[in-house]
């Protein structure tokens, strides 16, 4: 007599419900979220791309008051108004250069790399400020002159003090060249240090509270079935 195994039929995997289907994409898109949060503080110099379009580059992670950011970027809009163009790059952590690492605490250095960057679409003047000193370039101009009235000018050293010696450096340099700002806005001290995965959680935060509602909708309508 000869025995014929029988052959189990494959169980047929069961459908995740709807439920589990949105946990995973609201998840996956709060993590998206925060991947390109990072993507962007990861470039290679991100100072280079800011400044291509903008007057002032602001550190990733510190965040001025709203009131001191606002007063500085008028400071420097009047500057450039009134005929002294300037960029400026605040680089309080090696954080904020990217890929140039090498190049922390190197702000001559750096403001040179950066100005050459820039040359394409801005040929003016260039201003870096990192704890421990200034940087200045100007393409086709000799910078000696600028490093003589920045060499007289104590160095940020903290955070706190990044705007303050911006503008007064800024006011220094226009008043070698001839040019005084008028309605000057002294930009007091202060500023407060966020995390860096703040996108990231602000990602999960908002699909979590999402699914919440989601959720919550499902089990009051499940709530009212059961007593009809």
């Amino acid at each position: 007599m000869t025995f014929t195994p029988t052959r189990t039929p494959p169980r047929r995997r069961r459908p995740r419900p709807w439920t589990t289907r949105l946990v995973v994409l609201l998840l996956a898109a709060g993590l998206a979220g925060g991947t390109r949060v990072a993507g962007a503080h990861a470039d290679g110099d991100p100072a280079s791309d800011y400044l291509l379009s903008q007057r002032v580059f602001f550190p990733f992670d510190l965040t001025f008051p709203a009131e001191q950011k606002a007063r500085f970027t008028d400071f420097v809009a009047a500057a450039n108004a009134q005929g002294f163009e300037i960029r400026i790059a605040l680089i309080p952590d090696s954080y904020d250069l990217g890929s140039i690492t090498p190049l922390w605490r190197k702000p001559r250095t750096y403001a040179r790399f950066l100005g050459q960057e820039l040359t394409y679409v801005y040929k003016q003047r260039l201003l870096v400020l990192m704890p421990n000193g200034y940087g200045f370039y100007w393409p086709g101009h000799p910078s000696k002159r600028a490093y003589a009235v920045l060499d007289t000018l104590p160095p940020p050293r903290s955070q706190a003090n990044l705007l303050g010696s911006a503008t007064l450096a800024v006011e220094r340099l226009a008043a070698a060249d001839g040019v005084t700002i008028a309605a000057r806005e002294a930009a007091p001290s202060g500023a407060e240090r966020h995390g860096g995965h703040q996108g990231l959680l602000v990602g999960v935060a908002a699909g979590a509270l999402l699914l919440g509602a989601v959720l919550g909708g499902l089990a009051l309508r499940h709530v009212r079935g059961a007593r009809r």
